[in-house]
């Protein structure tokens, strides 16, 4: 029988066929952006991009709507072909993977000035927000582009053409990526999908006033498992009760880099003087390193783990989870 691999963050499983595959997209425990790959293939997709998959995600719309989107190996000018690929607003689906040009018959990002950095705009008038579900800052031109600044879930931070950033839909684009050799897209990859890429390890917490029992530190190391250097890292630490039920849920920035193929450990330096409600800087020791070669005396303001203040209290259970960061593209 042909067998899906499925691959969500860093947990992979099969599904017998296309009809379980469905089945989990129905009941939400398969997702737009989690990754499939057919049976025979040797490429990962998006699950949003198998055409019998639409509509049935959690996500309401998708770029990959135009089944009839099939990139042919023959020849054509640039110009013509740059036009078919954008207006298509389609990666191909898996079962037309064979029809799809190379990057020695399609040089679309050699010739066009698309960069691997951008995305191409798929829908009309698509939002661009200040923050994921947000205010609308305007609202993008299909087929124009944005750099990549970062991801958080299912959206991603970029930077339009029109100088202007925020935040647009993963659906409502295409990384210019998926029109390269596939060398090329699986080297390029984390710049799209940095989440996939760095992980939480060693995770722990501990409260060590008594008098402020909404006061707990949080200790954990970063993981990249990527070549490309992780920064702009925001986590979400999910308090939960005994019985599992989830109280708060906090968001903690985190300064500077996770450096590529590398371990960090996250700490804390704290402001010089505390001045009315100051609080010290998460940040990696890369950075603190890098910080306290010029200044010894940051030592005695440094220490390990991430001081968080929750609203709530009788907490029994904390997870640590990436909530958005960004990929640094290679000079």
């Amino acid at each position: 029988m042909s067998r899906w691999l499925v691959s969500q963050g860093d947990r992979q499983f099969s599904a017998q066929d296309l009809e379980e595959l469905k089945a989990l997209a129905r009941k939400g425990e398969l997702g737009s952006s989690d990754m499939v790959q057919p049976p025979g293939a040797s490429e990962w997709l998006y699950a949003a991009e198998v055409p019998e998959l639409q509509g049935l995600l959690s996500s309401s719309s998708s770029a990959h709507d135009d089944d009839d989107f099939m990139p042919q190996r023959s020849k054509m000018p640039l110009a013509v072909a740059f036009l078919a690929v954008i207006g298509g607003g389609a990666f191909a689906a898996w079962h037309y993977a064979n029809q799809i040009p190379d990057a020695s018959e399609l040089d679309l990002l050699g010739d066009s000035g698309l960069e691997l950095t951008e995305l191409i705009i798929t829908q009309e008038s698509a939002p661009l927000y200040d923050k994921p579900d947000g205010s609308t800052v305007t609202n993008l031109q299909k087929d124009t582009t944005g750099q990549i600044l970062g991801k958080r879930g299912e959206w991603y931070n970029i930077r339009h053409a029109n100088g202007q950033e925020g935040y647009v839909k993963y659906d409502h684009v295409v990384p210019a990526y998926f029109f390269a050799d596939k060398r090329t897209r699986e080297d390029y990859d984390p710049l799209y999908n940095p989440d996939r890429y760095v992980f939480v390890k060693n995770s722990s917490w501990l409260q060590l006033d008594q008098n402020n029992r909404n006061l707990t530190i949080f200790q954990f190391m970063l993981q990249n498992k990527s070549k490309f250097d992780m920064t702009d890292v925001t986590l979400l630490a999910t308090i939960k009760d005994k019985d599992g039920t989830e109280l708060e849920m906090v968001e903690i920035p985190i300064e500077g880099p996770i450096p590529a193929h590398e371990f960090t450990m996250v700490g804390t330096l704290e402001p010089e003087k505390r001045v009315d409600e100051e609080t010290g800087r998460p940040m990696t020791t890369k950075m603190f390193e890098e910080m306290s070669e010029d200044d010894e005396e940051l030592q005695l303001r440094w220490s390990d783990g991430v001081e968080v203040e929750m609203s709530t209290q009788g907490f029994a259970e904390a997870n640590i989870d990436i909530l958005e960061l960004r990929a640094v593209p290679k000079g």
